[in-house]
């Protein structure tokens, strides 16, 4: 069976082995704009729950689309749908060359799916810090996009650990507007208050693997029901410890981390096998690396390689190094006559 039309089915292989229970959009969307784009014909002629979950249901290889109207605007919508791979270079989103009228009715639907944003009630309440950045990613619906433990998905970088890689002075630049750090990101500025951006970077900041089994668990389940290989299981730890936020989709480099030597860019990955034995790769993952400023008078760069050798398993580290290694350039072989 064709890989790409199987990886859907983890979202039914995680309701199988948890117990849960099927939802329909009936049971808590009824009545509501998500319920009515899930009965509508573009959703049943173009399959989008394929890929993307609407109310309950849907795949799990997109972002969730529930509240898609708070954080992109029509315009967006319409360019996105037009032409995904003009916005995001190498998404998987495919073009569907939609009809106008249908390119239209899809963006009305996405639009009207949204939410009022509870900042003003989550910030008043007498509660610590951290728990207010935690309602507030629940509210803002991150897990759209991101994923901490079992929870979310991979559009956006993992944050089980980013509490161990960056700064969180950097994180409350980044939420402030994420377009003015990095102008192509995928990430929308959603506007977020001062003090709503300090919760959030508060609780993003005290992510440091406490939900590492849960992730574990459904990689577990995901690898087993999928029969991955170790480089296809070194792509989910290589995702999980979120190394692709600082080192670039397939290790590819490329990532701005400001003040770092030599050029502000993070390094790729992708000759890491041909230079590092696997003894020699443990030993750097189980050390800390700060990289050099380039000017000492400035700020120290934000992105920095936690110890994450000390919190992975043997297989973890030799899945990921396996994963790593199928980038690896081919070694020439000279040949004499």
């Amino acid at each position: 069976m064709n890989r790409y039309f199987i990886i859907p089915l983890i979202a039914l292989y995680t309701l199988l082995l948890t117990g849960a229970r099927f939802v329909t959009p009936e049971d808590d969307w009824t009545g509501t704009p998500q319920a009515d784009f899930m009965q509508s014909e573009i959703v049943q002629s173009y399959q989008c729950t394929s890929c993307h979950t609407i109310g309950e249901r849907g795949g799990t290889v997109g972002p969730i689309l529930n509240y898609v109207g708070n954080r992109r605007p029509k315009d967006w919508l319409k360019r996105w749908l037009a032409d995904p791979q003009l916005v995001k270079p190498g998404t998987k989103m495919p073009s569907f060359n939609l009809p106008p009228a249908q390119l239209e009715m899809t963006v009305d639907y996405l639009t009207s799916m949204k939410k009022k944003f509870n900042t003003k009630e989550i910030l008043a309440k007498n509660i610590s810090l951290e728990k207010k950045g935690e309602l507030l990613f629940e509210d803002y619906n991150c897990i759209a996009c991101h994923r901490v433990g079992s929870e979310g998905r991979f559009v956006g970088p993992e944050l089980t650990w980013i509490g161990l890689r960056k700064t969180q002075a950097w994180e409350k630049e980044w939420l402030a507007d994420p377009p003015a750090f990095k102008p192509n990101t995928f990430m929308p500025n959603f506007n977020i208050p001062e003090k709503g951006i300090e919760a959030l970077a508060e609780f993003l900041h005290l992510q440091q693997g406490q939900k590492n089994e849960d992730s574990q668990r459904w990689e577990f389940r995901t690898n087993f029901f999928l029969g991955n290989t170790d480089k296809e299981r070194g792509e989910l730890v290589f995702k999980r410890f979120g190394c692709w936020s600082c080192h670039g989709e397939s290790a590819g480099g490329g990532v701005e981390n400001p003040n770092m030597a030599p050029d502000e860019l993070m390094p790729a990955l992708k000759k890491t096998t041909n230079t590092f034995s696997m003894q020699e790769f443990v030993t750097r993952l189980k050390k800390k690396k700060f990289v050099k400023p380039l000017d000492a008078s400035k700020p120290a760069p934000p992105f920095f390689c936690p110890d994450y050798g000390n919190h992975m398993n043997e297989t973890e580290i030799s899945d990921l190094y396996a994963y790593l290694k199928s980038f690896a350039p081919k070694k020439s072989k000279w040949k004499f006559k």
